[in-house]
């Protein structure tokens, strides 16, 4: 694979009677992705162990149509402190000692110290669908756990500010008599790295949980498995890796191709209809669609230039099991202030803020003040289509830029021109 690639980077540790032991690689197409998608990654080593006892780790992140990529991979022997700090190390190495800004893993508590030791200024978070779903093996055999879990899980994805959250848990702890429940207790210490209202103010592409390694690894299925060998590894990796690639292009290709019809007759629907990939317009669509359940109830002038709104909105949640939020007709009310000269619109929800997706309380507070250009801060060049991305030009052993179908289209168009002029 160096061999193939000038710009691949490995590393690899022997143990002592010179046996490989672990090891960790990074392709150029990889390298170069991160410089514009690795201000988030989700790290997991739980997809597959192989014959050899090396669990195959992976380093992911979002790509512009929010799309999954991979951005490094390593072969582990164990899941200890000092595996992990050497992979982190080595990969801040290979990513010239650029730390993503946030990260995103499982309750494994051998990440922990690693992760503050080489990566300090690195916000970790934990992963809650992992944490949620040990609630029915942590709590199923306590007194009215039908009602407690229904109740736990409204205080946890509905608080919006981590002072709803600790008054709301606090106050159902006590309801149901569980201050000695060891677990919840736990839960609570570390409360700051996985509860919803302590990652509002932070940017997080939209990740909540570590699903997003699970659906890079679902690339891998059919590819490889726990039996593939270690010397068949790199061409099967290769070939997962190319599907990738096809699925990207293809997104690419068909944002071309296809533009989403208008549901609303709001013009920021319009503005981000010609910007944004199809996948995150159809984000924007939504919050467009949920505007007729938006109102400004109140609204307050703070001084010159800044009023202060109220706004009624339902409450949305994801059902357990599905993908999309639900509108459960219960009505919460949000503040949010909008400045007359720059346009800029704070909201308390923080959509924008985690998502870098405008939430409809914002599209509301600008609609009703006759804002018809989007201020360019809520434009995020991150989703947008017309941006030629950097990695998609890189040649790697399972991609040619030169191969893809516009670059062999543009050339049939030109050789046809010149054989017209002939």
């Amino acid at each position: 694979m160096q061999a193939a690639n000038p710009n691949f980077y490995h590393a690899q540790r022997l143990d002592s009677h010179g046996r490989l032991k672990d090891v960790i690689w990074v392709d150029a197409q990889s390298r170069a992705a991160y410089e514009e998608f690795g201000d988030v990654v989700c790290f997991d080593a739980t997809y597959l162990t192989n014959e050899y006892e090396l669990p195959f780790v992976n380093f992911v992140g979002v790509n512009h149509h929010g799309q999954s990529i991979l951005l490094e991979c390593a072969l582990v022997p164990r899941e200890d402190c000092d595996t992990f700090k050497w992979i982190l190390q080595e990969w801040l190495s290979f990513m010239n000692n650029r730390a993503p800004k946030a990260t995103l893993t499982d309750q494994a508590a051998a990440m922990r110290k690693p992760i503050e030791e080489v990566m300090p200024l690195t916000r970790h978070h934990l992963c809650i669908w992992h944490i949620m779903r040990k609630i029915p093996e942590k709590l199923g055999k306590c007194e009215r756990y039908k009602d407690f879990k229904g109740l736990l899980k409204v205080v946890v994805y509905e608080s919006l500010t981590v002072e709803e959250f600790e008054n709301r848990w606090n106050g159902l702890i006590s309801d149901f008599k569980l201050e000695c429940n060891d677990w919840l207790t736990s839960l609570y210490k570390e409360r700051h790295m996985w509860v919803p209202a302590y990652m509002r103010y932070h940017f997080w592409a939209g990740m909540k949980t570590t699903q997003r390694v699970e659906s890079i690894n679902s690339f891998f299925d059919g590819f490889v498995n726990r039996h593939t060998k270690l010397f068949e590894f790199p061409q099967k990796y290769a070939k997962a890796l190319e599907k990738c690639v096809r699925d990207e292009t293809a997104a690419d290709a068909n944002c071309v191709k296809y533009v989403r019809r208008l549901v609303t007759g709001f013009a920021v629907e319009r503005v981000f209809q010609k910007l944004y990939t199809d996948t995150k317009f159809q984000e924007v669509q939504a919050e467009c669609s949920r505007m007729m359940y938006c109102y400004c109830k109140e609204e307050k002038m703070l001084n010159e230039n800044t009023i202060q709104y109220v706004v009624e909105d339902r409450v949305w949640v994801v059902p357990e099991g599905q993908s999309e939020e639900v509108n459960t007709n219960r009505r919460r009310y949000y503040s949010a202030t909008f400045n007359k000269q720059t346009k800029e619109v704070l909201c308390e929800c923080r959509k924008f803020t985690t998502h870098g997706i405008m939430c409809k309380h914002m599209m509301r507070i600008l609609d009703q003040n006759l804002v018809l250009e989007i201020p360019d801060q809520y434009i995020v060049s991150r989703w947008r289509k017309d941006i030629l991305r950097k990695h998609t030009r890189v040649r790697v052993s399972y991609h040619d830029p030169s191969d893809k179908v516009e670059v062999q289209r543009s050339a049939a168009v030109q050789a046809s021109q010149i054989r017209g002029k002939r």
